[in-house]
């Protein structure tokens, strides 16, 4: 069980923090200590009332705005971050956009934004945070994948998301050689169903006969697994991938 100061001291960013999965790690993560730091792109009002709720706790945190499938706004974001509590140790890869559709019948758009949302973004985050933490000599880069993403193959209707999200594990577990000499882990998340504000009457329904534990997942349960393996409980899971989806096409 992780203690509740457990990550005191410790800064976590998290992109897509303002609403489901991400708002709940950013809750878990403060619970036990870290200070945090919400990226969003649209929900300002959501962004700033888990801003709120953290502050209640006691802890520090703050809202960014940015687009991170541009990289000049991921630049700045980081470099807020750092500027406003001159570390970063936990970076939490959360933001991606999701389309069905069959590969003859998406666009080139489509495909961009499902490549640049789900994948391009996480490089960029790399890209920028890795200095931060090589400079730290410690941290830890979280993301969040899909159900199985380390052995999906092929994927009706959702090609480009499951591609995406089977770069993000490749990420992921290179990162965790190559950058292990700096102090730095990269670990990955990977969810089942998870509650969520688009979830229909009709899912709610059929999705728990799926799961053999009989529920669909929650935000919360996310960020029990991101907490866990921002711990120093975790220190020696490097290059990892969780499946949390309550046994789902095991």
């Amino acid at each position: 069980m992780v203690t509740q100061d457990e990550l005191t001291g410790k800064v976590a960013l998290i992109t897509g923090g303002a609403r489901g999965i991400g708002r709940g790690i950013a809750l878990k993560l403060a619970q036990a200590g870290a200070d945090i730091v919400i990226n969003y792109l649209e929900r300002e009002d959501s962004a700033w009332e888990v801003v709120n709720w953290i502050r209640g706790m006691g802890r520090q945190a703050h809202a960014i705005r940015a687009d991170v499938a541009q990289e000049s706004e991921v630049e700045r974001m980081i470099s807020s971050t750092r500027k406003k509590f001159n570390r970063i140790d936990i970076f939490v890869n959360n933001v991606g956009p999701f389309i069905m559709k069959r590969v003859a019948d998406m666009s080139t758009v489509d495909w961009n934004l499902m490549m640049d949302g789900n994948l391009t973004s996480a490089f960029y985050g790399v890209r920028h945070v890795v200095p931060t933490m090589r400079d730290q000599k410690k941290g830890h880069i979280i993301f969040i994948g899909a159900p199985n993403a380390e052995r999906i193959g092929s994927a009706f209707e959702t090609c480009a998301y499951s591609i995406a999200k089977t770069g993000l594990v490749i990420l992921a577990q290179t990162l965790a050689r190559e950058e292990a000499a700096y102090g730095i882990r990269a670990n990955v998340v990977n969810p089942g169903f998870i509650e969520n504000d688009a979830m229909t009457p009709s899912k709610r329904e059929w999705m728990p006969q799926e799961v053999p534990v009989d529920r669909v997942g929650s935000p919360a349960d996310i960020g029990d697994a991101v907490l866990f393996l921002a711990s120093p409980r975790a220190d020696y899971i490097n290059g990892a991938v969780i499946n949390v989806h309550g046994g789902l096409w095991v």
